[in-house]
């Protein structure tokens, strides 16, 4: 008997597991999450292009196919969240795609995204496209259709309505989702789990931050029971809390750092930095902590704490 690929229920909601390659294989995975109303039925995102026989069998065990989707709904642009995009608009061309204007060029563009992000430094070229980003989607791209944005409410009929909430920070026009029937809070990758094998990726520091305060404060002032997430299993109100506090000494613990091996080794590159500060947290050297310090070197530069000059980096707070 085939195992099932249905991962969590929760009210409406369904999730779909996806295992995760390279320094993740084996300690981490991706979801998707299928939300079915009486009228209308919602995919959150797609997963990474090698998930899709998950993605395929999770449709079937819930008695549906691709072409029963209305909606699909992007948290954000990253690979291992668009990448059956160009399956699901292949095979179902009626499916709306909805998400967050300011990266749409990037959900267009699969090699723009990659490029974007893998290779937004120097320090990255040497990082592989396709084992890195685009081997995670499929060949064609699905763009998207309809923009969505805070408060937008996408009814799914039957009482099932889902809340788009603004959760940017780790991808900077990050959404997530609040079913409202079973009180089910949905979001990707703002609170990630302390296993995953790579440094804490945000874009800014600062909005991160500022989305941990926004999530606590939600969970209580709209009375959430659940939050389910894309690299992690469902959590009740308290243990996210507990989610939220470690996230927010992890960045904490990334920017000491920084700071601390500035200090330290005055001229430092930017690459010697990166594999110090990977270092301290146990985590691989890869391209994703390059955006991570250098989001945070912009925040102390402004803040008058550091300053670069003939390539390396100096402390001047």
């Amino acid at each position: 008997m085939t195992e099932s690929v249905l991962d969590k229920r929760c009210g409406p909601i369904t999730s779909v597991a996806m295992g995760l390659p390279g320094d993740h294989e084996g300690k981490t995975a991706t979801r998707i999450f299928i939300v079915q109303g009486t009228e209308k039925i919602a995919m959150i995102d797609s997963g990474l292009h090698r998930g899709l026989p998950q993605l395929k069998q999770g449709l079937r065990e819930l008695s549906l196919s691709v072409t029963d989707l209305d909606y699909l709904l992007l948290t954000h642009e990253h690979m291992d969240h668009i990448g059956n995009n160009g399956w699901i608009r292949q095979n179902n061309p009626r499916c709306l795609i909805m998400g967050h204007v300011a990266r749409a060029d990037r959900v267009a563009n699969n090699r723009l995204n990659a490029t974007a992000i893998v290779h937004a430094f120097p320090e990255g070229q040497h990082f592989d496209l396709h084992v890195e980003y685009l081997d995670w989607m499929g060949p064609d791209a699905g763009a998207i259709d309809r923009y969505i944005r805070q408060r937008d409410v996408i009814r799914l009929g039957g009482g099932i309505d889902l809340e788009v909430l603004d959760v940017g920070g780790h991808a900077m026009h990050e959404l997530g989702f609040y079913e409202l029937s079973s009180k089910t809070l949905i979001i990707a990758d703002p609170l990630l789990p302390s296993f995953n094998p790579v440094l804490y990726l945000y874009e800014c520091p600062r909005t991160m931050r500022e989305t941990f305060d926004k999530i606590e404060t939600f969970l209580s002032e709209r009375d959430v029971q659940t939050v389910m997430f894309a690299h992690d299993t469902p959590k009740n109100v308290a243990d996210t809390i507990d989610l939220i506090d470690d996230c927010r000494m992890r960045v904490d613990r990334v920017e000491d750092s920084i700071l601390t091996h500035i200090k330290a080794n005055a001229g430092i590159t930017f690459a010697d930095l990166r594999d110090k500060v990977c270092d301290d947290q146990g985590k691989v050297h890869e391209w994703r902590a390059l955006v991570s310090i250098d989001a945070s070197l912009k925040t102390f530069t402004d803040q008058g704490l550091v300053v670069q000059k003939q390539g390396g980096w100096h402390y001047v707070g």
